[in-house]
């Protein structure tokens, strides 16, 4: 009955704090829209410029195939149907050299002269292969992509215009839905995981004030003991974090993103992760007295979460344990890095909840030990009489 009372207490307290619980709940969401207007205004396309030195002496004009070549260049499409490159021809090798360095644009090709007769010739016993020359940037990686894709519409394309068979080839085999996946769907579950780290404020919030308001002695008084204060707390956070990832998901779907995977095991994962998260609130809040404290020391607990979570970006993999056909690394210490490789599978994979057990086991035990570790911590240093 105590546990409940609370339950009650610390709900309406939540309602009370309205912009710490607006935060939590609208964050996620917010960064879902404009994660997905930054992706379409972006240009998924790779800057390339083209230095054509093949040039018909009489007219000027350009040379047959590399007139081809440059028609190939910007004919080439993603799956989704957006153009590969953006070409812009250039006359001036040092400006376009420039230009690649400073990251205006991505690569630089250089069309030879003689190119439209190396290709003619091509196919004779004994002569010389036509050359293009790349100037790539090797510090940026869209430039090492655009001379990878630019080289391989290249080799395609003169291979046809000559007749040449090429030694090898290569035959694709979909395993997946055979739907078309954009940069922003692959960015979707880690922007779900955000919804439930954002938990990590109004868990702590709800302890700390305790503290903070000297309400945590009337708590003793009570006899309300520590296992049932934070069974109470952890009760009404997690059904917050199911609402912030509720909505962080419909967000999504309002921006075109369609799951592979079950709407149940996303939920299921969900409110282990949460569960995690409060753990981990309950672990900070024993180090903190006031919500100043809260506001200053504790963001640091949610920046680690959320970039070494990989919430953010990837990050290298550490092994450090094999368990069967698993790999537990370095930042698996933390719940929602296992959280954002399940949603991974459930979204993009269409994974259950059987697929992602080790990845819900672990969270399940390193919830556990956060919360056993929390507890005494929180009792020891703010409920002994």
């Amino acid at each position: 009955m105590r546990a409940l009372a609370y339950l009650k207490k610390t709900f309406l307290e939540n309602l009370r704090e309205w912009k710490v619980l607006s935060l939590a709940l609208i964050f996620a969401p917010a960064f879902v829209f404009m994660m997905y207007g930054y992706y379409c205004a972006a240009t998924p396309s790779y800057r390339l410029l083209v230095a054509n030195h093949d040039t018909q002496s009489a007219s000027g004009a350009a040379g047959v195939e590399s007139a081809a070549l440059l028609r190939a260049w910007r004919e080439a499409r993603h799956t989704d149907g957006k153009p590969v490159f953006t070409i812009v021809e250039q006359s001036d090798l040092e400006a376009a050299r420039v230009q690649v360095r400073a990251r205006d644009a991505d690569l630089l090709v250089e069309i030879p002269a003689g190119f439209t007769a190396s290709i003619a010739t091509a196919s004779g016993k004994g002569a010389s292969p036509a050359r293009l020359t790349n100037h790539a940037d090797e510090r940026n990686l869209r430039s090492s992509m655009a001379m990878a894709m630019s080289d391989y519409v290249a080799f395609t394309q003169v291979a046809t215009r000559t007749g040449v068979q090429l030694p090898l080839d290569i035959a694709v085999t979909s395993l997946g839905s055979g739907r078309p996946v954009s940069d922003f769907d692959l960015y979707v579950p880690a922007l779900l995981v955000l919804a439930i780290i954002m938990i990590l404020f109004t868990a702590a919030t709800s302890l700390v004030k305790e503290v903070d308001k000297g309400t945590m002695i009337r708590l003793m008084l009570s006899r309300l003991k520590t296992p049932e204060l934070l069974a109470a707390v952890s009760v009404n956070q997690v059904l917050l974090g199911i609402v912030a990832l509720a909505l962080a998901y419909l967000a999504a779907l309002g921006c075109g993103y369609r799951s592979e995977g079950s709407l149940a095991a996303l939920l299921v994962v969900g409110a282990a992760t949460t569960l995690g998260v409060v753990a981990i609130a309950v672990l900070c809040s024993a180090f903190l007295k006031s919500m100043f404290e809260l506001l200053t020391v504790g963001t640091f607990p949610f920046f680690i979460l959320m970039f070494f979570s990989e919430c953010m970006f990837p990050l290298p993999k550490i092994p450090v344990l094999a368990i069967g056909s698993h790999t537990f690394y370095a930042n698996d210490i933390l719940p929602p890095t296992l959280c954002v490789r399940a949603f991974n599978k459930i979204l993009t994979f269409g994974a259950g909840l059987g697929d992602v057990g080790f990845e819900l086991g672990g969270i399940l035990v390193l919830t556990v030990g956060y919360f056993a570790v929390g507890t005494w911590l929180f009792s020891r240093r703010h409920q002994r009489g």
